[in-house]
């Protein structure tokens, strides 16, 4: 596929400081609707990622912008169904699962179970564990639902992205707190693929998947951090939830 041509010259931000305009006309998702983002922070950024463009718009350089479009067309359309689906991943959660072989068992023991453990005491979840590839019976699954439904549709839209990149909600949930940085989310998250690298080697395309997902958490973990201006955003009445 042909690469869109650069069509316009300038990139500025609107009055409100939410919205940008490229030659003066509002930036829209590609549904069609205005990009007006939560934060100034978060505008200024996607302006830049706009403003770096050269003759050719590349979309893999425009990260920020398409996590913001994600949101706009998919998660606010279909808030309740992106809920069930990250309570669901609760309920399969990728940290419950262990392996039989006692080397990996033993590291996925001590890198994973302070992470249940810590959301039975702080949360009241008790998720239970077991080994194999076998579904395993979780009743506390059910309240991860109120929690995820507290956050508004740009922390939800990254705990989904999170979520779904690790396997997961666990991990997703102390990413999006601050309590994992995104290099501890993905050794946690592909903590078996590293271990399988230690004995076998790496291959190239499994390196290159790697790199992939750290840059696609790097970019979520960038997008949590520029929403963290809300207090600017509430000064000219402009909720983080659109």
């Amino acid at each position: 596929m042909a690469a869109k041509k650069r069509f316009y010259k300038s990139v500025l931000l609107a009055d409100d400081g939410l919205s940008i305009q490229l030659d003066g006309r509002n930036l829209r998702s590609p549904a069609g609707s205005l990009l007006r983002l939560p934060t100034m922070s978060l505008a200024s950024a996607i302006a830049d990622e706009w403003r770096a463009q050269g003759d050719d718009i590349d979309p893999a350089t425009l990260p920020l912008f398409s996590l913001s479009v994600t949101v706009v067309d998919r998660v606010i359309p279909q808030r309740d169904a992106i809920i069930a689906e990250l309570s669901a991943y609760g309920g399969n959660d990728l940290l419950c699962y262990r392996d039989d072989q006692d080397d990996l068992a033993s590291r996925q023991q001590d890198q994973w179970q302070p992470w249940l453990d810590d959301l039975a005491e702080n949360r009241g979840i008790a998720l239970q564990i077991g080994s194999g590839i076998m579904p395993i019976s979780q009743p506390d699954a059910a309240k991860f639902h109120p929690l995820i439904a507290a956050y508004d549709n740009w922390r939800l839209g990254m705990l989904h992205r999170a979520t779904s990149l690790s396997g997961s909600l666990v991990l997703g949930l102390n990413f999006l707190e601050g309590t994992i940085d995104d290099k501890i989310m993905f050794n946690l998250a592909f903590l078996d693929e590293l271990w399988q690298n230690e004995k076998w080697g790496t291959d190239i395309e499994a390196a290159d998947r790697h790199g992939f997902l750290r840059a696609e958490l790097r970019d979520v973990a960038h997008f949590l951090a520029l929403l963290c201006d809300t207090a600017a955003a509430r000064k000219l009445g402009i909720s983080g939830d659109p």
